[in-house]
C-alpha cells in the first residue's frame, strides 16, 4: 500500500524528489535515471521543493508524455510507473522507478546517481565500474526467467529455507505462506515474473531452464596432476540449495580427520574448519557467472583443494590483491548471496576471503592462492602432507 502523505511529509531524500511541475521534465528524467542507477525512488510533479503541494493540470496526455519522455531519453530505456494522484484536493503525478539490474543508465547521454537528496552526474570511473558490472553479468539473478512459472518452484525447498531463516536471522515468517507471497518478500518474484534467482535457488528442475551451466562437479584424485585417476566423482544437480548441501557433504566426507587419544575418549578434528570450507563453497556459488556454459568444479588432490568456476572480478574495486585484505563486497549475484546470508551460511560480506586465508594458514601453514584467467576464477587451498601416524581418512 502506498502511503503518499508519508512520502510527502518525509521530504526530499535519497529516494524521494519533488518537482513543482512538468516544466521541469528534463531534470526529472535525470533524477529518475539516478534512482534507477541507485536504489530506486519516487518523484512527484505538483509538489514544491519544500514539500508544499501546489498541484498541476494532469490529463492522460500528461501521463503519456512523461512515460514517453523518460523512455525516449534514457539508455537502456527506462519504463517508470506513472499515475495521477490527488493530494490535499490537488492533482499531482507520482512517478516510481525501481533499482535497475541493467544499470548504469544514461539520461540525455549522461549517467546520474542519487547521492543523499541530490542528483549528481557519475564520474567516468564510477560509470565504467557500473558498466563493467552489467557486462559481467551483475544482476543476472535479478532478471526474469521467461519460461518459468510457479509450478517450477519446489515448495519444500522454500519451506526449508524459511525454517532456517526464521531460526538464524529472525525472518519471522509463517512457513505455510503461499509460495508467491514468500518469493515476493524475497524480491525474487516481481509483478508475476519469476527471477533467475528463484529458479536457481528453489526450482524443482533448474536444468530444464539452465541447461549445462550451473552444476558443480567434484572428484578426488590420486595425484596432483592429470585427470585419469580419480575416485569418488560426482556431478551435483538440483537447485542451488541442494547442490550446496551435497558438495559440502562431499568435502566433509572426503577430507582427512586428525584423531588424538585421550585418557577417557579421543578427539577428532577435520583437516580444515567446516566454516572455511563452507565459505569457499558459498563464494563459488554466489560469485559465479551463470551465463557461461562451464560447470564449477572442486578437485581434492593429495596436496591441495581446488575450487574453480566461471566468474568476473569487478576491477578496479575487486582485484586479486584486494581479496587479501578487507574489501567492499561485490557479489556477482546479490539475490543468491542474500538467501545464503539469510540461512546463516556466511557472515560479513567482504571479509570471507580473509577468513579463508587465516584458516588455511592455521591448518596447513600456507596461504591459499587466488587466480583469475580467461573468465575463470580459482581458489587453491594447500593441505599438510599426509601422516598415517596421526591422521585417518574421514568416513
Amino acid at each position: 500500500m502506498i502511503h503518499v502523505n508519508d512520502e510527502i511529509t518525509t521530504g526530499e531524500s535519497e529516494g524521494i524528489e519533488f518537482k513543482r511541475s512538468t516544466a521541469l521534465l528534463k531534470e526529472a528524467v535525470q533524477t529518475l535515471c539516478a534512482f534507477a542507477n541507485h536504489r530506486g525512488g519516487v518523484l512527484y510533479f505538483g509538489v514544491a521543493d519544500d514539500g508544499t503541494v501546489v498541484g498541476q493540470t494532469v490529463s492522460d496526455d500528461t501521463l503519456k508524455n512523461i512515460a514517453n519522455t523518460v523512455k525516449l531519453n534514457t539508455d537502456p530505456k527506462l519504463y517508470p510507473q506513472v499515475e495521477k494522484i490527488d493530494i490535499a484536493g490537488k492533482s499531482c503525478v507520482r512517478v516510481c522507478i525501481e533499482q535497475s539490474p541493467l544499470k548504469p543508465h544514461v539520461a540525455y547521454g549522461r549517467p546520474y546517481l542519487r547521492v543523499g537528496a541530490t542528483t549528481q552526474q557519475l564520474s567516468q570511473d564510477q560509470y565504467q565500474l557500473m558498466l563493467q558490472q552489467r557486462q559481467n553479468g551483475y544482476g543476472f539473478d535479478f532478471q526474469p526467467c521467461p519460461m518459468a512459472t510457479l509450478a517450477d518452484i519446489d515448495e519444500m525447498s522454500v519451506q526449508q529455507f524459511m525454517e532456517t531463516a526464521n531460526a538464524v536471522r529472525d525472518f519471522n515468517q509463517n512457513i505455510y505462506l503461499p509460495i508467491d507471497h514468500v518469493l515476493e518478500k524475497l524480491d525474487v518474484l516481481k509483478e508475476g515474473a519469476i527471477s533467475n534467482a528463484a529458479v536457481l535457488l528453489f526450482g524443482k528442475q533448474p536444468a530444464r531452464l539452465f541447461s549445462g551451466h550451473y552444476e558443480i562437479k567434484v572428484a578426488s584424485f590420486l595425484t596432483d596432476t592429470g585427470y585419469d585417476e580419480m575416485t569418488n566423482a560426482h556431478e551435483y544437480t538440483g537447485n542451488l540449495l541442494t547442490i550446496f548441501a551435497s558438495a559440502q557433504d562431499f568435502l566433509l566426507n572426503t577430507l582427512r580427520r586428525t584423531y588424538r587419544k585421550g585418557e577417557q575418549m579421543g578427539t577428532e578434528r577435520l583437516e580444515f574448519p567446516k566454516a572455511m570450507l563452507r565459505e569457499a563453497l558459498v563464494n563459488m556459488i554466489v560469485h559465479r557467472d551463470y551465463r557461461i556454459d562451464v560447470k564449477s568444479t572442486i578437485e581434492v588432490r593429495p596436496s591441495s583443494l581446488l575450487f574453480y568456476n566461471p566468474a568476473q572480478l569487478f576491477t578496479p574495486t575487486i582485484t586479486l590483491d584486494a581479496l587479501r585484505r578487507h574489501h567492499a563486497s561485490r557479489p556477482g549475484n546479490k539475490y543468491l548471496a542474500k538467501i545464503f546470508y539469510m540461512m546463516g551460511l556466511f557472515e560479513n560480506w567482504g571479509s570471507g576471503t580473509l577468513k579463508i586465508i587465516d584458516n588455511a594458514k592455521q591448518s596447513s601453514g600456507r596461504e591459499p592462492d587466488f587466480d583469475f584467467q580467461n573468465g575463470m576464477f580459482s581458489l587453491r587451498i594447500y593441505r599438510r602432507p599426509f601422516n598415517s601416524c596421526d591422521t585417518r581418512p574421514s568416513h
